[in-house]
């Protein structure tokens, strides 16, 4: 690589960690009041448009195509709205993208596969808690299209369960904890389940696997 090739690379690199870190201020500023309003949506919807960059890479383009969905039937539901604001208070209040997790310490007794190898044809997948990727519908709708199998349940016949950033420290005590809980006790008795984070899957997902 040339000289200029990497000057140019560099700068590239400065000027689309600017735009990131920018970005990012600007989602804790909308967050910092727990409310979202119609007005900030839009904001952030052509603040997205004039600084494409900072959608090419993670957490911005997970910004720009969250903000699609919720603009794509020009109607922004109580729901919409909700999960929103929920995205953007995670991504501007924890460090989720070192641990895959919105919540503090107590996620960490979860067995995670840290370098999970994601084929989808033919395998069993299971969401459970709430994703940043969008709707478990949504995340659903993904495998499938990627040939794999989405199932409501954690049994010795599943390959992948994964669990959303959104997940709550008294995940436990919660109806989504039943099924960390159960993928835990099947790989106990030596059934080959992986339990993966949401950021593992996207990150497979980003890189074709």
């Amino acid at each position: 690589m040339s000289e200029l090739h990497k000057i140019a690379g560099a700068t590239h690199a400065r000027l689309l960690a600017r735009a990131t870190d920018q970005l990012l201020g600007i989602c804790s500023g909308i967050a910092a009041d727990g409310q979202l309003h119609d007005t900030e949506i839009q904001f952030l919807s052509t603040w997205l448009a004039e600084n494409k960059d900072a959608t090419t890479t993670y957490p911005g383009q997970l910004i720009a195509e969250r903000i699609r969905d919720v603009l794509a039937d020009g109607v922004i539901t109580t729901s919409e709205r909700s999960d929103l604001l929920e995205t953007l208070k995670a991504l501007t209040g924890h460090d989720f993208l070192g641990t895959g997790s919105a919540a503090p310490e107590p996620t960490s007794i979860i067995p995670y596969d840290d370098e999970p190898h994601i084929i989808y044809p033919g395998m069993a997948f299971c969401f459970t808690g709430r994703f940043l990727y969008g709707t478990r519908a949504k995340c659903e709708r993904t495998i499938l299209a990627l040939g794999g199998t989405a199932v409501d349940s954690v049994s010795r016949k599943l390959d992948y369960l994964i669990v959303g950033t959104l997940i709550e420290p008294t995940w436990r005590h919660t109806s989504y904890g039943r099924k960390i809980i159960r993928a835990i006790e099947l790989i106990d008795e030596g059934h080959g389940i992986a339990v993966i984070n949401e950021k593992s899957w996207t990150d497979a997902l980003s890189n074709g696997r």
